[in-house]
């Protein structure tokens, strides 16, 4: 390959790297920010149901999934 071929490949594969990053950088954002949409309601279920338990199995295990959601979501603690 000539110098001229060489330059032009590294060229392609810098800018498909770029590309690539400023994608994953923006997907990550748009996920963020959509997370952060469900925060209030996820908060307020979470707090309705830590000032009063669920009594049955399946309330417990619906608390505990809207508490699991409100820490991977990165919502505000009370």
């Amino acid at each position: 390959m000539t110098f001229r071929a060489w330059q032009t490949l590294i060229v392609a594969l810098v800018f498909a790297f770029m590309a690539a990053a400023a994608s994953m950088v923006y997907s990550n954002r748009a996920a963020a920010e959509s997370e952060q949409k469900w925060c209030g309601i996820v908060s307020t279920l979470d707090d309705v149901y830590s000032s009063t338990p669920p009594q049955t199995p399946v309330g417990r295990d619906m608390a505990e999934q809207i508490r699991q959601l409100r820490s991977d979501f990165g919502c505000p603690s009370r």
